[in-house]
């Protein structure tokens, strides 16, 4: 019997086996870690679908709350006021004592301007006896202004400015660029802080003259809109900031994407459209602008895309992240809302 045959043979077997099962594991491991492996080379991307937004153009302004018709208090003769039972803002009715004079220091300062002759005597006398002792608010409704008191106030100037109720208006500065756009009779969303609800409106004029105004440090041509204020909360007062967003254009649907999914070369703009698993890239047109997305041609709703395209090449094998419920149908715009099939 040839042991060292034997030996050998049994030597082969035993690598042979060694070597097998080498494979049959090395195959295990793979099959186990190359899934992994090729998952993490591959980036993950959060996808989106374009959303179809209702948008209205509109041209957004600030102003300040007023009233459209304001009565001015004045008397023919010059007055010292002493005191002011009223503050500005009060609402005041017809008749209600809005100032009390001081007869003694408009005596003391007539006397003065008519010291001297008989008939400056005369008219000093009849100046005294027509002194008033109040001022009463000639309408009923709201105190816009009042002059100093304990100051010499000219006759002819204003005593105080009274603003009758339900006149209240919102007066703002618009960019000349943005007048052409702007009409009588076009509706408008109101925002007052005091009024803590959106209001309405409607333009009711539109100054024919413009004017300078600053914004910072960068000087601009501005006109005068007036836009009425329809049903004013109690809590509005003249005098109060607030901006008016008018309307000026019909109710459209566009296709918006927001910014981050929209990328730019020295080419075109583009977006990367998921198509068998790869980022396509799409060149695509914006248009208008808003908050957080803008809108875009050339990609339509029931296509997918590329929600930020931050470290993603063009044909790139991607993964979808798990979509995440709560960004379901949260892409808003500014003047838009966003529609839901």
């Amino acid at each position: 019997m040839n042991y060292r045959s034997i030996y050998r043979k049994k030597k082969r077997r035993a690598l042979h086996i060694t070597i097998i099962s080498l494979i049959v594991v090395g195959g295990l491991y793979l099959n186990m870690v190359l899934p992994a492996l090729i998952r993490n080379s591959v980036p993950r991307v959060d996808v989106i679908f374009p959303e179809r937004t209702e948008y209205t153009p509109s041209v957004t302004c600030s102003g300040t709350v007023e009233y459209s018709e304001v009565k001015s208090v004045r008397e023919e003769m010059p007055l010292i006021i002493k005191e002011y039972p009223v503050n500005v803002g009060d609402r005041v009715d017809q008749g209600q004592t809005i100032a009390i004079v001081d007869k003694d220091a408009v005596c003391e300062m007539l006397a003065g301007m008519y010291a001297g002759s008989v008939s400056d005597a005369l008219t000093f006398a009849e100046l005294t006896d027509s002194i008033p002792q109040n001022i009463s608010s000639p309408v009923s409704g709201t105190v816009c202004a009042l002059a100093a008191s304990g100051e010499l106030i000219n006759a002819g100037a204003d005593i105080a400015q009274i603003g009758g109720k339900g006149a209240l208006v919102l007066n703002v500065a618009v960019p000349e660029r943005n007048l052409t756009k702007i009409k009588s009779g076009q509706t408008a969303k109101l925002s007052v802080l005091s009024a803590e609800e959106t209001l309405s409106g409607k333009v009711l004029k539109i100054s024919e003259s413009t004017r300078k105004q600053y914004l910072g440090s960068v000087e601009e041509t501005v006109a005068d809109v007036t836009v009425s204020i329809d049903d004013p909360s109690e809590k509005l007062k003249s005098g109060d900031n607030g901006y008016a967003e008018i309307q000026t254009g019909i109710k459209r649907n566009i296709v918006t994407l927001p910014y981050s999914a929209v990328m730019q070369d020295d080419k075109s703009e583009y977006v990367y459209v998921i198509e068998d698993g790869r980022a396509v890239r799409r060149d695509v047109v914006t248009g208008l602008e808003m908050a957080k997305v803008t809108q875009v041609f050339g990609v339509s709703v029931e296509e997918e895309v590329v929600k930020d395209t931050t470290g993603v090449a063009a044909n790139a094998v991607i993964m979808r992240n798990r979509k995440d419920s709560s960004d379901s149908g949260n892409i808003s715009a500014e003047n838009g809302k966003t529609m839901t099939d």
